[in-house]
């Protein structure tokens, strides 16, 4: 594993459940952060058997997860208030600027976070 941390958004880590083998090799070797936010929205999804859920729930000990604390709370807030983000959004964009980490996403709307974050888009 390389010392390369990076922040991945929940779109991210669908297509790879989903066995997206490009994603796989590009988080390959990585330190992986999530938030606690997409912890919550992986493990929420309706959809799910109680077995996938445990399955989804074992995959995720893979990751770093970041739980909420003061200063992402307070860069989510700059950042909702100034972007008009979604809360979901402005939780995991605050926590890859709180430790200063790439956020990989394909969410196109991260965009406007340019210099506020680095974004790395798949």
């Amino acid at each position: 594993m390389s010392d390369e941390r990076v922040l991945v958004d929940t779109n991210v880590l669908i297509h790879q459940i989903n066995g997206d083998a490009a994603i796989e090799k590009l988080l390959q070797g990585k330190k992986v952060h999530i938030s606690f936010i997409t912890e919550v929205e992986l493990l929420s999804f309706p959809g799910y058997t109680v077995e996938e859920r445990a399955a989804v729930k074992a995959w995720l000990k893979e990751f770093v997860i970041s739980d909420v604390n003061a200063g992402i709370k307070t860069i989510a807030i700059d950042l909702r208030s100034r972007y008009h983000l979604k809360l979901a959004d402005a939780f995991v964009a605050a926590t890859a600027a709180h430790w200063h980490i790439p956020l990989i996403t394909q969410d196109k709307h991260f965009r406007k976070l340019k210099g506020e974050v680095e974004l790395r888009e798949v």
